[in-house]
């Protein structure tokens, strides 16, 4: 056994086993550690339903911040092609964050208030579906309007808009 410190108490140490021993427990305690942040990290994970929702609307109000302001500037209605770009951006950055945001059930939990209905969580694989169709489709826009192309891009923005309405129609409560 290598000597890990000279003096008598390490010594006595060595010889009764004790370096083993205090090796033992230094992994049985690194494990406890290691799982403790794990039961603790998938506790915490689940995030109480009224932040959830509050993170979800703040997300998908994005999403229609962005479409109107799109909109907007499609129909000419306002003077800022230059940031056609930025919101479709942002419109296809949200998308890609809104898995995650309502993989967790909340349905009927919390008392903030919201439209998501229990389709959502019931058929999670049509849901998110929907979902990556709405990123897939924000995606094509924000390359279109990336592009400058101002036509194709309006018509890409309807088709944005009809992924968001067949999502809502299934999964929002009226």
């Amino acid at each position: 056994m290598p000597t890990f410190a000279r003096g008598p108490f390490f010594e006595r140490l060595e010889a009764t086993g004790g370096i083993r021993m205090n090796k033992l427990v230094k992994i049985i305690s690194a494990s406890a550690v290691a799982g403790a942040v794990l039961v603790t990290g998938s506790v915490m994970a689940e995030t109480e339903p009224d932040a959830a929702i509050e993170y979800r609307k703040a997300l998908m109000a994005t999403v229609g911040g962005n479409m109107k302001a799109s909109a907007l500037i499609i129909k000419g209605q306002v003077e800022h092609k230059d940031a056609l770009a930025a919101h479709a951006r942002g419109i296809a950055a949200a998308a890609t964050l809104a898995p995650a945001a309502f993989k967790q059930n909340t349905h009927g939990m919390g008392s903030e208030k919201t439209t998501s209905n229990e389709n959502v969580w019931k058929d999670w694989d049509k849901f998110s579906a929907g979902l990556k169709s709405l990123e897939t489709e924000a995606t094509k826009l924000a390359d279109l309007a990336a592009s400058g192309d101002m036509a194709a891009a309006g018509k890409q923005l309807g088709e944005v808009g009809k992924t968001c309405k067949a999502c809502h129609d299934a999964n929002r409560d009226k």
